[in-house]
């Protein structure tokens, strides 16, 4: 498995992207942890974030037939 990517310790906090920050407070990646662990959650994230935004699409296609 290829290596995950890691944010820098010395990186910010303001200057990580949105989905850096979201990624960290839902699923934190600690430097402890397995290489298997760290693809559960890094597929656990991705598929967090699709069905929020499938969710996010059936809330806006119900209200736009209500309209």
């Amino acid at each position: 498995m290829d290596q995950l990517p890691q944010e820098p310790l010395d990186r910010p906090k303001e200057a990580r992207t949105l989905l850096g920050r979201l990624r960290g407070a839902i699923f934190p990646i600690k430097p402890s942890d397995s290489t298997a662990l760290k693809g559960l959650k890094q597929s656990a994230f991705y598929l967090f974030l699709i069905m929020a935004s499938l969710v996010t699409l059936t809330i806006v296609v119900a209200i736009t037939f209500v309209l």
